[in-house]
C-alpha cells in the first residue's frame, strides 16, 4: 500500500475497500476477500478523502493539497493487466445477468463468477489499450477500458545494503515498466512503497530477523519482477587495530580487523574523516589525517547500521629540532 493513508471507503457490494494514500498520491484499492492490494491508481497531489457513488461506478477523491477532485472509473477494476493474460478483473454495471461474452478488444475473457451488477472474469492475452465490453440477451455495452502492462524489470538498487532493523532513508529501485508497482519484498518482508514512476520505485525497507541478502521483488500489474539483492547488515564490530600510534602529522596506514566491515562507510580518527578502503568483511585500511595534538583518540567505523569504535590510536609529536 501506499504511504500515509488517511481515508477509506468500501464498494457498495463490500468486495472492494479504497484507500487513499496522502504520501504517496494513490489510491490503493483491496481485495476485501484477500486483503491484498489489487491495484494502486494515481490521483492528485495529496489525497485525504473519498466516495464511492452509489452505483458502484465511480470514485471520488478529495486532493488536498492540490485543491482537486480526482474522480476514479471503478466498473473495471483491476484495469490493469499483464500482456499475458490471467488477471482477475472485476466488471461492474447494471442488467449483467446471463452475460454471453466479456471481451477485452476483440479477445474474449473467461466468465467465473456473475450476477445483474457484477461480474468477475479473467482476462485474455492482449496488448495496448483496449474496451471492455459484455454482451447480454439485451444487447452490448461498453463498461470501461483495460491497460495491458508490460513486464517489469529491475536494473539496480541504491543503496544495496542497510541495517537490520531497517530504515527511514530512502530505496531506489530502478528498471523499466514499474508504473503503478502494487507491492514491493525484500525475501519475504513487504517495503514500504514511498514513490512510483516508470523507471524507479523509492521504498523503505523494514526490518529483518538477521543480516544477509535477500532477493527483491517488484510486482505491478504486468507481472513480477527480480534478479536484485539486498543486504541487510548488523553493525561492525572491531577485534584489532595496527599499528595504534602514529604522528600528528598524520599519513599512518592502519588496518582495522573486526566484522561486518565490508559496508563501512566512512572511518573517523577523533571525528575527522579518513581516507579508507575495504579489503574484506574483516579487514578495512584507513590513513590517519593529521591531528593538532599528541595523545589518545578514539577511532570509529560507521557502517549502515551505526557505528562501532575501533579501539585508540595514540598521535605521537612529529620530532623537532
Amino acid at each position: 500500500m501506499g504511504v500515509l493513508p488517511q481515508g477509506i471507503t468500501l464498494s457498495p457490494g463490500g468486495a472492494r475497500a479504497y484507500v487513499a494514500n496522502r504520501g504517496s498520491d494513490t489510491v490503493s484499492v483491496i481485495d476485501t476477500a484477500t486483503h491484498t492490494v489489487v491495484e494502486n491508481i494515481g490521483v492528485g497531489a495529496g489525497p485525504t478523502g473519498l466516495a464511492v457513488f452509489p452505483d458502484g461506478t465511480h470514485a471520488y477523491v478529495v486532493n488536498a493539497e492540490a485543491n482537486t477532485v480526482t474522480v476514479i472509473a471503478t466498473t473495471v477494476i483491476p484495469d490493469q493487466g499483464s500482456t499475458a493474460g490471467g488477471a482477475t478483473v472485476t466488471v461492474t454495471g447494471h442488467h449483467l445477468a446471463n452475460a454471453s461474452a466479456v471481451r477485452f478488444g476483440t479477445a474474449q475473457a473467461a466468465v467465473t463468477a456473475n450476477t445483474d451488477t457484477s461480474l468477475t472474469v479473467t482476462s485474455p492475452a492482449g496488448g495496448g489499450v483496449v474496451p471492455v465490453t459484455v454482451t447480454t440477451p439485451g444487447g452490448t455495452g461498453f463498461l470501461g477500458t483495460f491497460y495491458y502492462v508490460p513486464l517489469p524489470a529491475l536494473t539496480g538498487i541504491s543503496p544495496a545494503a542497510g541495517p537490520v532493523a531497517g530504515s527511514d532513508d530512502e530505496i531506489v529501485i530502478t528498471g523499466r515498466n514499474l508504473s503503478g508497482a502494487i507491492d514491493v519484498y525484500f525475501g519475504s518482508t513487504r517495503a514500504v512503497i514511498q514513490s512510483v514512476s516508470d523507471t524507479q520505485v523509492t521504498i523503505r525497507a523494514a526490518g529483518a530477523p538477521g543480516p544477509g541478502g535477500v532477493a527483491v521483488t517488484v510486482i505491478t500489474a504486468g507481472g513480477s519482477a527480480v534478479g536484485l539483492t539486498y543486504t541487510y547488515v548488523s553493525q561492525p564490530t572491531v577485534t584489532d587495530i595496527s599499528p595504534n600510534t602514529g604522528p600528528t602529522s598524520g599519513g599512518t596506514i592502519v588496518t582495522i580487523t573486526g566484522t561486518g566491515l565490508a559496508y563501512a562507510e566512512q572511518v573517523t580518527f577523533n571525528g575527522i574523516l579518513a581516507p579508507f578502503e575495504i579489503v574484506s568483511d574483516t579487514s578495512v585500511v584507513a590513513t590517519s589525517p593529521p591531528s593538532g595534538a599528541a595523545g589518545p583518540v578514539t577511532v570509529m567505523v560507521t557502517g549502515p547500521d551505526g557505528s562501532t569504535p575501533s579501539g585508540g590510536f595514540t598521535y605521537v609529536a612529529d620530532p623537532g629540532i
